[in-house]
């Protein structure tokens, strides 16, 4: 019955919950003609029609059910949720336990996280057990509108930032692939993966909408052991959930009643983004970035950042695109 009371309100969890995380900035494919970036509040605002009129808004687009291929390789130190059931572990298998190992459908991200139905090979296109729905396109295959391209100069450090409104835990990479001659539908997981970025310096930072006076910097949690590729970096999501198996979602009050998952960044740096008395409604008002540092090597052109956020309390992995231009 323990076990069965766990796994209930972890599903509940899914199910629910009508975005999750999404990369803000650059501006990302679905953020048409550029209209919400850091705007507070607007991390999951970013909204396309897809096939048989359903909506799928920029944090609904992703890979559900996914699990790491063997044992955990993360390094305890960047756990973001922590086993409190005894023998009983129910994040060891979820992917930041092992990051960028666990299988995606795509490094764009689909909408409704289950292309091939719920479960796999089921035809019915219907709400899924665990979150999102079933049959979604592929981003790397859906025509968007008014996408913007942003420039970056090779060997420059630029400013990548995502928003959360469920806070799954776990961390993230962002990784380029040149456009191939096919465009954007020849895009691949394994194009990504050969250009993993790096983190430069060793400060994360929040900014509550566009103001850049109200950003904060506090010290980043950055890995590349265990990780996927080889020595690839990640960086730990510095915002605690409630230290309880929600998260916090089922609390009344978006700070935490009982203590955090781990020490908070900086005060009021907590919580799970949403309740659940309000579904989708943002309680994080701020969007959390970081500093990359763009290759020298690279050839100069048309490229795609691909966000990937591998997550601890949930079997997900959420990712985004942004359009970017190499320069010299």
């Amino acid at each position: 019955m323990l076990l069965v009371g766990l796994i209930l309100p972890l599903l509940f969890l899914g199910t629910e919950v009508a975005g999750h995380g999404s990369m803000v900035w650059p501006y990302t494919w679905l953020d048409a003609h550029g209209v919400n970036g850091l705007a507070a509040g607007r991390e999951c605002a970013s909204m396309a029609m897809v096939n048989e009129g359903r909506y799928a808004p920029s944090c609904m687009w992703f890979t559900n059910y996914t699990f790491i291929p063997g044992e955990p390789t993360l390094d305890p130190s960047m756990k973001t949720y922590f086993n409190m059931y005894g023998i009983y572990d129910p994040y060891r298998t979820n992917p930041w336990r092992a990051p960028g190992a666990a299988p995606i459908h795509s490094p764009c991200g689909v909408a409704g996280g289950n292309p091939y139905g719920c479960p796999d090979g089921d035809p019915a296109i219907v709400d899924c057990p665990g979150g999102g729905y079933s049959y979604g396109p592929h981003a790397e295959d859906w025509e968007f509108e008014g996408v913007q391209v942003t420039e970056w100069k090779r060997g420059s450090v630029v400013e990548a930032a995502w928003g959360i409104i469920a806070n799954h835990g776990g961390g993230y990479s962002y990784r380029l692939c040149k456009v191939p001659a096919e465009g954007n539908s020849g895009l691949t997981e394994e194009c990504f993966q050969n250009t993993p970025l790096k983190f430069s310096g060793d400060k994360q930072w929040v900014q509550f909408g566009n103001n850049a006076e109200t950003r904060l910097e506090f010290q980043a949690n950055y890995t590349t052991e265990g990780t996927t590729p080889s020595g690839s970096m990640w960086a730990k999501n510095p915002i605690p959930a409630c230290d309880q198996f929600d998260g916090g979602y089922f609390d009344t009050s978006p700070v935490c009643q009982h203590g955090t998952q781990f020490p908070p960044p900086a005060p009021g740096l907590e919580g799970y983004g949403e309740l659940v008395a309000a579904p989708g409604t943002p309680t994080f008002m701020f969007s959390i970035g970081d500093y990359l540092e763009v290759p020298e090597d690279l050839e100069p052109g048309d490229y795609v950042l691909s966000f990937r956020w591998d997550c601890e309390q949930t079997s997900q992995i959420w990712a985004t695109c942004s359009s970017i231009k190499i320069t010299e």
